[in-house]
């Protein structure tokens, strides 16, 4: 996908402009102007896990288990963070009834 970089770089630095710790951001490529926000979602749809076949609920397992820090990682340090524990990697196959709890 074109500006891939871009886009996960964007939607990681949209964090800082909330208060949320999880989100959902949608975006749209456009041809004049590349990468651009519309929208930032408190609630996002979960079907994104049916998608990649990788349940949500792990990879927060993670983040979460991860120490405090004294600065929040920037956006380029969140998306190679991402990028290197969730890329190309799937995690359990949900079971229909793990979907539907998470």
């Amino acid at each position: 996908m074109p500006h891939w970089q871009q886009l996960l770089t964007l939607a990681a630095s949209a964090w800082e402009m909330t208060d949320l710790g999880y989100m959902g951001t949608d975006m749209v490529l456009d041809k004049e102007k590349g990468p651009m926000v519309l929208e930032l979602n408190a609630r996002p749809g979960l079907a994104i896990q049916i998608a990649n076949g990788c349940g949500l609920l792990p990879r927060l397992r993670l983040i979460e288990s991860l120490p405090p820090r004294r600065y929040p990682l920037m956006p380029d340090d969140r998306v190679a963070f991402s990028m290197q524990h969730f890329a190309g990697q799937r995690t359990q196959p949900l079971s229909p009834q793990l979907a539907q709890t998470e």
